[in-house]
């Protein structure tokens, strides 16, 4: 061939090889999203450096030039609520299309594990809710959890636009998704979800750096320990780990399968004391599957007879198996367990107990409880606790980058999981977090409400509603007043409410002492969408939230308190008023007799012969706490003395 024919060759192959695809939208855009009512909304992505876009949705046509970094995006004109159909964006002979477009109401739903919480999770608590949910004008999207040192343009979805389903609600917040309902239901419009949340973080990881300016030892700890990480490089040893641990879990399924049956020989495996974290079994800093094997005798009259099996709390997720039969499973890495055994399971002489943790970060295996560990046979109780046998099946390695996770480290958070959202129209934020912070609530005054500010000055949508709940009970039951660091930061909660726009959820009376992750998320999800539709929609005339002190009196040897938010006058719930504390000159707390009237509760103590301050609810678990309105709503834990 000659040496121009071999050129245009060579030419024509170019040309024939279609040029890469440079066309793309943010990550957590997909088809089926909702985009915001009643507001201008920005669509943007990138594409080659000065390259033309064209969009085209409902009928009109949006050009565009992407900039010298390739960055573009149009204005969409505000649009009433409803079906909109597809969005389609071309660049050249590139083209992408969105389908099933609504318009509706958009919220950011983000915080910590308590948001995070899925439906999944909580199956046994809305079984018929997950069986029979359909409803295409909730939709959601989850991002997928990350953090950076830089704020970053884009996000990727863990969990695309999807209708709310059978299929897909498992999946779902399930805080978010009781929100959403009620908003759907009262407000007849398409509701749109994206769901930006972390168990276990604390509210300065979710702030800018700029943000957290009047927090020095923030600031301080992001330039000098955060700043300097190539993250991207940690990032991608993670997830090279996370496919190597993959990997070993599936070629080592049938061995696993196999440890779980009962004639398995274990008899190679080492030796442990049950029940114990890993970490006291010289396990320090490992994740991953480890099996248990515990074996134990039992009677020839107890036999085949139905029974419970408790367990401690177990660090992660577990999947237990008796006598080879599989009886439950739990993926709530702090809550004891309890599992129903079927008549026919239980043998006599030998049975075994095979159970499967898994756990992801952090400590691992059961919590040091012994007298959670036993068999209940019709009212008899059987100790279980004893030598077992173990073995780690599929070790995962965690990629460490300084002493504490990364997930926790100041503005890692807002960099990965908000920044890219920024452009996003929206209406508001629910907001559920304050666990990881609970030992620092005198910064957590300032560190909330700057945190808010934050987002309202970067998302540029003037002081959006901003919607929150405060920390539910949790702790041990307490007999006489005491100190309370969840007090105070309840308190730090309340004071956020200085701020324009903002409404609280109380949650004190659905918590659960040995949990802090209560099951009852429909009546945060209710409560927060009561104060919506009342602040921001102007749909609730009625009484939205519990009652409010607004006035304290000493009257000779009586404390007279009076609320707002009474409806038609308070209410005790349960019984006689529990939880009013009040004290003297001395300081001292007693709990107070209380009663009823109208819309003031008056308190007695007879260690009191002057009151001085009242305290309501100030615990780390008043669940308890029984002061409401009529409408159902709980009082605001509060007190009046700063001591």
């Amino acid at each position: 061939m000659q040496k121009t024919g071999l050129l245009l060759f060579f030419l024509g192959i170019c040309f024939m090889q279609p040029l890469a695809a440079q066309l793309r939208l943010p990550g957590f855009f997909s088809s089926g999203m909702v985009l915001q009512q009643q507001k201008t909304n920005r669509i943007w992505g990138w594409a080659a450096p000065g390259q033309f876009i064209q969009v085209d949705f409902m009928e009109k046509k949006y050009p565009a030039f992407a900039d010298e970094h390739g960055h573009w995006q149009i204005f969409l004109p505000p649009l009433a609520a409803g079906k909109a159909g597809q969005l389609q964006v071309t660049a050249g002979v590139e083209k992408l299309q969105f389908d099933d477009i609504l318009i509706g109401e958009v919220w950011i739903c983000s915080g910590q594990s308590n948001m995070e919480w899925r439906m999944s999770w909580i199956a046994n608590t809305y079984d018929d809710e997950l069986k029979t949910a359909q409803n295409d004008q909730i939709r959601f999207v989850t991002l997928q959890k990350a953090f950076a040192n830089s704020p970053q343009k884009d996000a990727i979805a863990e969990k695309p636009w999807s209708a709310i389903s059978p299929t897909s609600l498992p999946e779902c917040s399930a805080v978010a998704y009781f929100y959403a309902k009620r908003l759907q239901e009262q407000l007849k419009v398409p509701v749109g979800l994206v769901i930006t949340s972390w168990g276990g973080t604390p509210a300065e990881s979710w702030t800018s750096f700029e943000g957290l300016q009047p927090f020095s030892g923030y600031t301080e700890t992001y330039i000098n320990q955060i700043k300097p990480l190539d993250l991207q490089e940690i990032a991608r040893r993670q997830q090279k780990n996370r496919e190597t641990y993959a990997l070993m879990v599936r070629e080592k399924q049938p061995y696993l399968q196999s440890a779980l049956q009962f004639d398995f020989d274990d008899s190679k495996w080492q030796q442990v004391q049950m029940p114990r974290p890993w970490e006291q079994q010289g396990l320090e800093q490992l994740d991953g599957i480890m099996v248990y094997r515990f074996a134990f005798d039992l009677p020839s009259a107890l036999s085949g007879k139905a029974a419970v099996l408790h367990l401690p709390a177990i660090d992660d997720s577990d999947s237990t198996y008796l006598n080879g039969v599989w009886i439950g499973s739990d993926n709530q890495w702090n809550a004891p367990r309890t599992y129903t055994i079927p008549r026919g399971v239980l043998r006599k002489g030998k049975n075994v107990l095979a159970i499967r943790v898994q756990d992801n970060a952090g400590g691992g295996g059961f919590a040091a409880q012994p007298d959670k560990f036993f068999l209940l046979i019709q009212s008899r109780r059987i100790p279980l606790s004893g030598i077992g046998r173990y073995e780690m099946i599929a070790p995962f390695e965690q990629v460490e980058s300084g002493p504490v996770p990364m997930q926790v480290q100041p503005a890692v958070l807002y960099n990965a999981m908000i920044a890219p959202l920024l452009p996003l129209a929206m209406r508001g934020v629910i907001w559920y977090q304050g666990e990881s912070n609970a030992n620092r609530a005198a910064e957590y005054r300032a560190l909330f409400p700057a945190m808010i500010q934050d987002w309202r000055n970067r998302w540029g949508q003037g002081e959006f509603p901003f919607l929150f709940v405060q920390l539910s009970s949790f702790g041990k039951l307490q007999s006489t007043p005491v100190e309370s660091n969840w007090a105070l930061l309840r308190e730090a909660q309340t004071m956020a409410l200085r701020l324009p726009n903002t409404a609280m959820a109380v949650t004190i009376d659905i918590g659960d002492p040995a949990d802090i992750h209560p099951k009852q998320k429909k009546e945060v999800g209710d409560r927060l969408a009561a104060e919506a539709l009342r602040m921001v929609y102007a749909q609730n005339t009625a009484v939205s939230a519990g009652p409010k002190l607004i006035q304290f009196m000493a009257q000779g040897n009586r404390a007279v308190l009076e609320f707002e938010h009474a409806g038609s006058g308070l209410t005790a719930r349960g019984g006689p008023l529990k939880h009013f504390a009040i004290a003297g000159a001395d300081r001292k707390f007693y709990w107070a007799e209380a009663s009823i009237e109208g819309n003031k509760v008056i308190l007695r103590a007879p260690e009191v012969p002057i009151p001085v301050a009242v305290r309501y609810a100030w615990a780390d678990s008043p669940v308890e706490a029984n002061l409401f309105n009529p409408a159902g709503f709980p009082a605001e834990p509060f007190r009046t003395d700063n001591w």
